[in-house]
């Protein structure tokens, strides 16, 4: 208990971490990760990927899905520990479908990952072609964050 994030700082985690895996559940029931770009907004997790593909087929069939991402992770060996903050977030996942969401959730990623470059023409080039993009959205209906020290650290 001593890791548990507050729910601010586990938010926080999940807003500003750079990539993280979501993990879904192969029809044999074995376990399937794969590391992806996401966008907290609100508590919706957004994630663009291709229109095939094993990941696609497991939430087909079973929507339920967690998301894990670390915000940073530095071993200090002299002291045998890590200074991190890592969050789980769970739930169910979506096919957006929506045109205007898809485009809110596809400018949500691009503002995280590119935002200094959102008014040129790269921007509007990568958004002429969400036509071949599949966005999916996972309604967050619980998470967990842990830290070292349960808090986050200033300057990592």
């Amino acid at each position: 208990m001593d890791r548990k994030l507050s729910e601010e700082d586990a938010l926080t985690v999940l807003r500003d971490c750079e990539y993280g895996f979501l993990c879904t559940v192969n029809e044999d029931g074995s376990p399937y990760a794969v590391p992806m770009c996401a966008a907290l907004v609100g508590r919706t997790i957004y994630f663009h990927c291709a229109r095939a593909g094993q990941k696609l087929e497991n939430l087909t069939a079973r929507p339920r899905a967690c998301f894990s991402c670390v915000l940073y992770a530095e071993n200090q060996p002299s002291k045998f520990t890590y200074v991190y903050a890592s969050c789980v977030a769970e739930g169910n996942v979506r096919l957006v479908t929506d045109e205007a969401e898809r485009q809110a959730g596809m400018r949500a990623i691009c503002e995280k990952y590119s935002g200094d470059w959102m008014d040129g023409p790269e921007h509007e080039r990568a958004m002429r072609g969400m036509p071949a993009v599949v966005m999916l959205a996972m309604e967050v209906d619980a998470f967990q964050g842990k830290g070292n020290k349960g808090r986050l650290v200033e300057g990592m």
